[in-house]
Formats: structure tokens, C-alpha cells, sequence
């Protein structure tokens, strides 16, 4: 889990706020999992939420600080236009992991199982190097 130290949240609502070392976080929370590799760095997510909204499907992960820290604690974001099964290229990823950031919006989604599993592919960018590792990802909701 990514939010360690947040507390149990099986009585709130997801996501819902909370603390992490300090820092004031949105912790989103559900029976998300997924299997992710940048670089040569592979680790599995669990407890996130999946979520599709005013024409947008949503993979989220962790916990998203609401306000500008130097320690973000670790997180896992999609964001594509996409409501149903296929191919998506433009999708939105940000990441804090281990204290290292990525972000790129030109990672392709596919969706599958009726937008309750897909695969991520493409590159991502460090937001503190010049590093653009691979990114390839498979999540269920």
C-alpha cells in the first residue's frame, strides 16, 4: 500500500483526505491493483480506485499532496479521455515514487473487460533529471 501510515479507510469515503508524514494528502483508496515497470524498476499497486466522470476514466493510487512539499509521498495517477474499451494515445501520468516524480501525457491506454483493466505504455519524463524511462503498466479494477 502507498499511503502507509494514513490510517484504515474501509469506514470513509474514497478518496477521501488524511495525513501522511505530516503533509495534508488526498488518499484515494478501492479494489484497484496494478503491475507497473519504469525503467528497470518494477513494483505492484493495490488499493486504488478506478473511476470513469464526464467522459474521462481515472487510475488512481496512493496519496496526492494538496499542497507544494519537497516530500511528496509516494503516488500513481491516470488520467485519459476514454469511456469504453480501446485504444487511448494522449493519456496523463503522473507519478511520485520514492521521492522521484514522472509525468507524460503521451502514455497510450487500452482499456479492456469493459473499462475494468488495461495496459499502459509509452515514456515518461523526470521532472528533476533529464530522464525519459519506458513506462508499461497492467491494472485491474
Amino acid at each position: 500500500m502507498l499511503a502507509a501510515g494514513a490510517g484504515a479507510a474501509s469506514a470513509q469515503t474514497c478518496p477521501h483526505p488524511g495525513t501522511v508524514n505530516g503533509e495534508s494528502v488526498l488518499i484515494y483508496c478501492g479494489p484497484a491493483k496494478a503491475k507497473v515497470t519504469i525503467g528497470a524498476t518494477a513494483f505492484t499497486l493495490k488499493k486504488g480506485l478506478c473511476k470513469k466522470a464526464a467522459g474521462n476514466f481515472y487510475v488512481s493510487f496512493g496519496a496526492v499532496v494538496t499542497q507544494q512539499t519537497k516530500h511528496a509521498p509516494d503516488s500513481f495517477l491516470v488520467i485519459a479521455t476514454a469511456t469504453k474499451d480501446g485504444s487511448y494515445s494522449g493519456t496523463t501520468i503522473m507519478m511520485t515514487r520514492s521521492g522521484k516524480s514522472y509525468i507524460s501525457d503521451a502514455v497510450t491506454l487500452t482499456l479492456t473487460h469493459r473499462t475494468k483493466a488495461g495496459t499502459l505504455s509509452g515514456r515518461m519524463e523526470s521532472t528533476t533529471t533529464n530522464a525519459k524511462p519506458a513506462i508499461h503498466a497492467s491494472f485491474t479494477c
